[in-house]
């Protein structure tokens, strides 16, 4: 398959809000044009969706460019059914906008007019379409970039042969191939990520990118390549395969422009890092809206899985999806008052739909790994955060009394390995009895006694003292806590392996005051103020307000 068949297969897969408008901007910049006013929430600016200014590749003259974005096919009803279709919009352009709202330096330029979109002009349309053009060809240049045009443009100017080769190329038809598949591990899509990222799978600078240019474009691909595969995943019915992508993508472009790059005062690289971030918010958000009904149908995993141990690890990982998906928009730190309340809004709907999920499955009361203990943070934080408090402390002691009895009756413990296969071998979740060997050590049990801390609940903290001291004392608690080094690990490989430090064995003190005493040490500590004092936190990135 051509590569511009399956640029446009994809382009018919975007919405107009917040995924079409947000490839246009890089794609204006590929071809030489400074966007001078981009998509904004709200309305728009008297029918213009983006602005720029550049050079015509054809008149080779200085011009105006005006974008009007419409999703699919342009029929009679989306170029004169209403107020905001096309012909109306071109109207408003021409009789207010390059009257009223042209900048001093682009005063007396040519003014072109696209209207783009991600589908076709139909041939009911094309006689007025042409009439009109032809009418106000002295006031502006009009054109439609349509489904073949777009996918033209940006197989030529964003993923030209200059950083797109055919290796290139072939991973990502590859990767489009399998996007369906639940087994598939994405290492074509991983493989054309970081060459254009030009690292090594280790996060170790290859040396590829020698220019400010060169980084911002890779940003560009790498942002249009995990889009691309996203939606294909989002189509073919595997909506996971295509979040990972996109949080593949964001981390490892972060990882690349945070280490190798001195960019904070930066404009241009921090506006591809956004673009990327805007990508993974609208997938996450497709992702939510893909299973929010699922949530609220009673043992709605239960097809998803053939026994409790696959069941569990379905589970909590949606859990870990769901609350990721929220965090960022109660996060987010947004000047508009309109657009936080909206934003806060969304993590509140991800928030009751994860606590919707948990009441109507009981399997995500019990865990099957140590590991799932990150997916209840991730939860017990979303839900303190959008004011569900007394929900995540009803939720937490429904989990220790289903932990502390499956470490008491040796069976369905969530076990010390990341390893599939161990909850299948004797000693693992099919088996009578839990090996020693796979419940030596427990983060999970720290971790929750962390949380009785911070939420009040003395007695849910004493029976795991309990438990730990008597009933399983063969068990080691244990946390493990992040250095500095850890952003040289974090996306690319285990980094407690490498990095940080592990307490352990902990001892829960008998007061659970004094234990959360002791993490405010921790936090305190010269270790805990480095970690707090990431390259993430110097840039304004919110994570801190966790520790708050």
């Amino acid at each position: 398959m051509r590569l511009v068949l399956v640029i446009a297969e994809y382009l018919r897969t975007l919405k107009e809000r917040n995924e079409l408008d947000r490839l246009l901007p890089d794609l204006l910049v590929e071809m030489g044009y400074v966007p001078i006013a981009r998509p904004q929430t709200g309305n728009r600016q008297f029918g213009v969706d983006i602005a720029a200014r550049g050079i015509n590749p054809d008149t080779e003259q200085a011009e105006l460019l005006l974008l009007v974005i419409k999703q699919k096919d342009i029929g009679r009803s989306e170029w004169d059914g209403s107020d905001q279709a096309i012909r109306p919009s071109l109207n408003e352009i021409l009789d207010v906008y390059l009257k009223s709202h042209v900048e001093a330096e682009d005063v007396g330029k040519p003014v072109r007019i696209a209207v783009v979109s991600n589908g076709e002009l139909k041939q009911t349309i094309q006689a007025s379409w042409s009439g009109y053009v032809n009418d106000q060809r002295n006031r502006a240049l009009i054109e439609f970039w349509g489904l073949d045009k777009l996918a033209t443009l940006i197989e030529h100017h964003l993923l030209d042969e200059h950083i797109f080769h055919d290796d290139e190329r072939r991973d990502l038809r590859r990767a489009l191939a399998l996007a369906g598949d639940v087994e598939y591990d994405q290492r074509d899509l991983h493989r054309l990520m970081l060459r254009t990222l030009g690292l090594t799978p280790e996060g170790v600078l290859e040396g590829s990118i020698k220019s400010k240019k060169d980084l911002l474009k890779a940003l560009r691909v790498v942002n249009f390549a995990a889009h691309a595969f996203a939606s294909w995943a989002l189509r073919d019915g595997d909506g996971r395969q295509g979040l990972r992508a996109m949080e593949r993508a964001l981390l490892w472009s972060w990882h690349r422009v945070r280490v190798f790059c001195s960019w904070e005062s930066d404009k241009d690289i921090a506006q591809a890092l956004v673009s990327v971030w805007q990508g993974y918010l609208s997938v996450g958000k497709r992702y939510f809206e893909k299973i929010q009904g699922h949530c609220y149908a009673e043992d709605g995993l239960l097809g998803y899985a053939s026994d409790s141990a696959e069941l569990s690890l379905v589970a909590f990982e949606q859990i870990g999806m769901l609350a990721s998906i929220g965090l960022p928009y109660v996060l987010l730190v947004v000047a508009d008052e309109e657009e936080r309340v909206a934003h806060y809004n969304g993590a509140v709907a991800v928030a009751d739909a994860l606590a919707s999920l948990i009441d109507n499955n009981g399997i995500c009361n019990s865990p099957c790994f140590d590991r799932h203990s990150q997916d209840i943070v991730l939860a017990m934080t979303l839900f303190v955060l959008t004011g569900r408090k007394d929900y995540a402390k009803k939720w937490l002691q429904i989990l220790i009394r289903n932990i502390d009895y499956a470490f008491k009756a040796r069976r369905y413990v969530p076990i010390g390995s990341d390893s599939i296969d161990d909850l299948a071998d004797i000693g693992g979740w099919h088996s009578g009895q839990t090996a020693d060997k796979l419940m030596r050590t427990s983060w999970m049990l720290a971790v929750l006694a962390g949380w009785c801390a911070v939420l009040g609940l003395d007695e849910a903290y004493s029976a795991l003292r309990q438990g730990l001291a008597q009933d399983y004392s063969e068990t080691c608690a244990q946390l493990w806590h992040p250095d500095l080094d850890i952003h040289e690990h974090l996306y690319f490989h285990a980094a407690h392996f490498l990095s940080g430090a592990t307490e352990a064995p902990i001892r829960l003190p008998e007061e659970m005051a004094q234990w959360l005493a002791h993490m405010q040490v921790i936090v305190e500590s010269k270790q805990g103020k480095e970690c707090l004092n990431t390259m993430g936190g110097k840039v304004g990135l919110p994570a801190g307000r966790l520790h708050e």
